[in-house]
């Protein structure tokens, strides 16, 4: 084995185990956690960003994606049909859409979201009296768009983990 194949593989693993546990651990219990609890979401997830959390993710995703890529391009002998054509590359293939729609879902629909939802929550406090119910039903909205797109990119991302774990073994 290479060191080039080495060192992908260390990539793509390592980055997928992060980028699959961050995402599963937000969505299925951070956010409900800080949801119940009343707490000021607001602080912590400026926290989150003050460790560049937000800037790590994205990154180690992007990393993960193209290191899979080049990976498959090797794999398949170029991206060559036959290859393509067999369960192990269509299962391949099938799981790195899979995790390259959830970070798509994540980037365009998901974190603009939370982003607008996190600016409209904090003005809030001093919206009129007025404008306050319409800015609640719009954070409300906002937060299950949010929540709807998130858990849509967490499942997209534990299947694609699951098919890549198990395609080399398909005949």
């Amino acid at each position: 084995m290479t060191v080039e194949l080495l060192l992908l593989r260390l990539i793509h693993v390592l980055g997928g185990v992060f980028w699959v546990g961050s995402a599963v651990f937000t969505t299925l219990f951070l956010v409900p956690a800080l949801a119940a609890s009343g707490a000021d979401t607001g602080q912590i997830f400026a926290a989150l960003a003050q460790r560049r959390l937000f800037t790590v993710l994205p990154s180690v995703a992007l990393l993960t994606i193209a290191s899979g890529l080049r990976l498959l391009w090797i794999a398949s002998a170029g991206f060559a049909p036959s290859y393509f054509g067999s369960a192990t590359g269509r299962t391949f293939a099938c799981s790195g859409g899979a995790a390259i729609g959830a970070f798509l879902l994540s980037a365009l629909v998901a974190r603009p979201t939370s982003i607008r939802a996190g600016r409209l929550g904090s003005s809030l406090a001093n919206a009129p009296d007025e404008q306050r119910a319409r800015v609640t039903v719009e954070l409300a909205t906002l937060r299950r768009r949010g929540a709807a797109a998130s858990a849509a990119a967490v499942t997209l991302l534990v299947l694609g983990a699951a098919g890549m774990s198990v395609a080399r073994y398909l005949v």
